[in-house]
């Protein structure tokens, strides 16, 4: 799981959500906002699955997944909102998909 203190707070969603910077992948979209320090977010709506057990395993592997790309990520705040379809891509893939789309943010 990511530490606290490389999450995004509730408080800062809205200047993500508002912000132009977007880019997107199959299973992923991305929002990008300035920051001091990189931090990241993850949202999976009930659009991936109506199931809470299966949205929250989503977000933990993205979470787990996202840790070992925060050395690469620049000073910015990185939001990601899962796709439909997400909750069926898992391990290198999944840490492949989000390193190519962390990139380009």
């Amino acid at each position: 799981m990511l530490p606290k203190s490389r999450r995004i707070p509730r408080g800062l969603f809205k200047p993500l959500l508002e912000s132009r910077k977007y880019f997107n992948s199959i299973f992923f979209s991305l929002r990008v906002a300035p920051s001091d320090i990189p931090r990241v977010a993850v949202s999976v709506s009930k659009k991936v699955s109506k199931n809470a057990v299966i949205r929250n395993k989503v977000r933990r592997r993205v979470y787990s997944a996202a840790r070992d790309l925060i050395p690469i990520l620049t000073n910015k705040l990185f939001l990601l909102i899962a796709k439909p379809g997400a909750e069926k891509i898992k391990g290198r893939s999944l840490k492949k998909e989000l390193a190519e789309l962390l990139k380009k943010g």
